[in-house]
């Protein structure tokens, strides 16, 4: 069987690829590797820039492909279950895999600057809660927003009726 994906060149250095059509709602792959906290992910080489945040003191320090996938602004991919990553359209043979770095991110800690080259790029990745209102609502109704921060969230400002299980992904 054909492997889905290969990492290979990017504008930003090395990314994932499809290697086949990808459906929209389609598992692409898991993003594995160990679980660590803030303050292990603060001692990594690189201050656990590739890490994925998946609760407020909890990341996963991603093997490969997982390192390797890159952010977008208008991504074509998502996370959902902490780990998993789905298509969010149709992504075609040679197409990039991206996500929103931001639907991963409730920590202060992190900034980058956007390279994505979209035309709805933000100029900055930074945390989800920091994201004008209408980009929220979008991610969110895509389903791909962590739950860690979907719960945070509510527990500060109750989201309207059914926003969790859209959150959730289980529309």
């Amino acid at each position: 069987m054909r492997e889905k994906i290969y990492v290979g060149d990017s504008n930003l250095g090395f990314g994932v690829f499809a290697n086949c059509p990808i459906e929209p709602r389609e598992v692409i792959f898991y993003v594995t590797g160990p679980v660590i906290s803030l303050d292990e992910c603060l001692q990594l080489p690189d201050q656990g820039e590739n890490t994925f945040q998946i609760g407020l003191d909890a990341y996963v320090n991603p093997g490969y492909p997982g390192k390797f996938i890159n952010h977008s602004c208008e991504p074509n991919a998502g996370l959902i279950d902490d780990t998993c990553v789905i298509a969010i359209r149709q992504i075609v043979p040679g197409e990039e895999i991206r996500f929103d770095y931001s639907t991963a991110m409730l920590e202060r800690l992190w900034e980058l600057d956007c390279r994505c080259g979209s035309p709805r790029c933000r100029n900055k990745v930074r945390d989800f809660d920091l994201l004008p209102i209408g980009v929220k609502q979008r991610l969110l109704r895509l389903g791909i927003v962590q739950n860690f921060i979907v719960e945070a969230l509510e527990e500060l400002s109750p989201l309207p009726h059914n926003s969790s299980k859209i959150a959730a992904g289980n529309v």
